[in-house]
């Protein structure tokens, strides 16, 4: 396939939410059907299977629902499979599944190349900003990622539940694969306050700007508020990597960014107390990245 130098990033004073869909993305077909095959795989084994690999309550690795706070609030409609991946220490190998034989092979491959397309993308973001192209990859230091797999089975009453409630992602970059096999649109952003369908284009990357890039660019890139739905009939699957800095990095509005005319809109804060605080609230809207705003008096 045709390398990444195609995409192109437009920046202004403001962006909206920054969404897009890449094709020449440079990851083999081959190995993003073998990802979306041994996904389905996983989610398709007896739930006592499945259950060997919990999502412990208050983490984000594993296999069962996240952002699960209450006994009473209302449960999306999807099983997640999430595994951290880089750097090392963030892995859990008990949470690392032996079915699919290929599984564990398969998401390091996978990773890899996902990985090195985040890298690319950044650059191209810090170009579009007049910026260093290697201001991120510098800052980030040991970036941390990690994947999760989304399965959305049918819904009798898919106007009663959505399947995944609406949020901004707190990495600098999500990469969502939306699987082939599935048959329904699911994903939608909010765009002027409307919820619009995002149709899924064959063999294509949807790569979502999260939270960090919005401090970082101190607003002149836009997180995705972003949410998924259910169909009465068919089901759906995504494979969503998510890409941030280090947990031990200091971020807030590049020097850059920041004048007279663009005053300083966040604060400063360590990215590990930010992702702490992400992890261990509901998902609702873009409200997690108050945690960095300022405020006027």
């Amino acid at each position: 396939m045709a390398p990444t130098s195609t995409i192109t990033f437009n920046s202004s004073s403001c962006l909206p939410s920054v969404h897009v869909e890449v094709i020449n993305h440079g990851i083999d077909l081959d190995l993003l059907e073998k990802m979306e095959k041994i996904a389905m795989e996983f989610f398709m084994l007896p739930l006592e299977e499945k259950q060997k690999y919990p999502m412990a309550p208050g983490t984000v690795q594993g296999y069962g629902q996240a952002f699960v706070f209450s006994e009473d609030q209302k449960l999306d409609w999807c099983n997640m499979f999430a595994l951290g991946v880089e750097p090392h220490f963030i892995r859990n190998p008990k949470l690392w599944p032996t079915k699919p034989l290929d599984f564990s092979e398969t998401v390091d491959i996978y990773s890899r190349e996902i990985r090195k397309l985040c890298k690319k993308l950044l650059k191209y973001i810090a170009m579009s900003l007049g910026l260093n192209d290697d201001i991120f990859e510098e800052m980030f230091g040991v970036a941390v990622q990690a994947v999760r797999m989304n399965y959305y089975p049918a819904c009798p009453r898919p106007d009663l539940v959505l399947g995944l409630s609406p949020h901004s992602d707190g990495s600098a970059l999500t990469v969502l694969q939306q699987g082939k096999c599935s048959s329904s649109v699911g994903l939608q952003i909010l765009k002027d306050n409307v919820w619009v369908p995002v149709q899924p284009i064959p063999n294509a990357l949807v790569i979502n700007i999260g939270d960090t890039i919005e401090v970082l660019t101190n607003g002149r890139y836009k997180s995705v508020e972003h949410r998924a739905v259910t169909h009465q009939e068919k089901d759906r699957l995504s494979i969503v990597t998510f890409y941030a800095p280090s947990y031990e990095i200091e971020l807030g509005p590049l020097e850059e960014l920041v004048d007279e005319n663009n005053p300083c809109k966040y604060k400063r804060y360590n990215h590990g107390e930010y992702s702490m605080h992400y992890v261990t609230n509901k998902l609702q809207g873009k409200k997690t990245l108050e945690f960095a705003k300022i405020y006027d008096k």
